[in-house]
């Protein structure tokens, strides 16, 4: 009741700044901030079809959220906000578009629609997919899932493995009444021995006649589209090999994550990375081994997927950013890019997430 509650207050509240206009009084009022704006995919059936509702946005979307947020704030990179954020220098609050993990349609269909709203972006490249053709357990998952649904997924899984917890902590799961597909995943990507994980969904999925190739190729980008990012202005920036939780590694294991990410970006496209992104990005999902590791690896900044705005004071290796998909409200991303809930924060109520 209390999450009902705080999600009604926070929509009302985001809709009066919005429909009011009181948005572009609060965005004055405020100190200057840096919005980072943070998804996936564009969707494109053909290339992304099956990838899950949240991690998607219609051209047509995302069109619009970025024609007017271009009106009323500067559009930069993430380096470039953070450049002009150190040095202090203009008067508008800033506000960039990153996508994660370096899916195709990135490189397909994202250029245009910067192009037409006079957006910039930064794309996080997970660097294994790109250059080897090799999928993280997670996209043979999400198959599996568009192609059975999450019961008939579960019971795959079920026989695909060889392990006796992974199977009772998935039958557990199954037995759940409610938010099933929550709990399958949960499961898989937080409780499974990743090995075992991972042998359990490549077994269902190569039953399933999956080819991780084929579907890497239709997904992925390559290097060459990464480079076409390049040409058109976009910032690149790493995201570890393999896209792992960073905080089930051990330190070693995260720095050769987080540094071989970096180097096979960068021998790939012939471009220094200056920015990373923490896969998952929760606060449960790196921790401070994954800080030391961005840090030794060279990194200058590193964003997370907490909400929240940014500042001259913010810390570069926790950067917020707000994620979005189809289903995202517009007044609520103005809301908080305007400083409308770092101003609720003020009078000790918090509305971010």
């Amino acid at each position: 009741m209390k999450h009902l509650l705080k999600n009604f207050v926070r929509r009302v509240y985001a809709y009066l700044l919005f429909y009011t206009g009181a948005h572009a009084v609060v965005n004055h009022l405020m100190p200057r901030r840096f919005t980072i704006l943070c998804g996936h995919c564009v969707d494109a059936p053909a290339l992304n079809g099956d990838l899950p509702a949240d991690m998607r946005t219609s051209p047509e979307k995302l069109r619009l959220m970025l024609t007017w947020f271009a009106k009323r704030y500067q559009m930069c990179t993430l380096s470039e906000g953070l450049d002009s954020l150190s040095s202090a220098e203009g008067e508008s609050s800033l506000l960039a578009l990153t996508m994660d993990d370096g899916y195709r349609d990135n490189a397909e269909v994202l250029p245009s629609i910067l192009s037409e709203t006079g957006a910039r972006a930064t794309v996080f490249l997970e660097s294994r997919a790109l250059g080897e053709r090799r999928l993280n357990w997670s996209h043979k998952y999400f198959w599996l899932l568009s192609k059975l649904g999450v019961r008939a997924l579960g019971e795959a899984l079920l026989v695909a493995t060889e392990s006796a917890e992974l199977r009772a902590a998935l039958t557990a799961a199954l037995e759940q009444s409610s938010r099933l597909s929550y709990h399958v995943k949960r499961v898989m990507k937080y409780e499974a021995v990743a090995a075992e994980r991972d042998q359990a969904v490549n077994a269902a999925f190569i039953a399933q006649g999956g080819d991780e190739e084929a579907l890497c190729e239709r997904i992925y980008m390559d290097w060459s589209g990464a480079k076409e990012l390049l040409e058109a202005g976009v910032e690149l920036g790493g995201h570890t090999s393999g896209h792992p939780v960073l905080a089930t590694l051990s330190a070693e294991q995260q720095l050769e994550e987080v540094r071989s990410g970096r180097t096979d970006v960068e021998q790939g496209t012939g471009q220094p990375l200056r920015v990373f992104a923490y896969p998952f990005g929760r606060r449960w999902d790196y921790n401070e081994d994954s800080v030391s590791a961005v840090r030794e690896a060279g990194f200058e900044a590193a964003v997370t997927t907490h909400a929240g705005t940014n500042d001259a004071h913010t810390d570069r290796l926790r950067l917020a950013r707000l994620t979005f998909d189809e289903q995202t409200e517009l007044p609520l991303l103005v809301a908080e890019a305007c400083g409308g809930f770092d101003l609720a924060r003020r009078f000790g109520l918090d509305l971010s997430e």
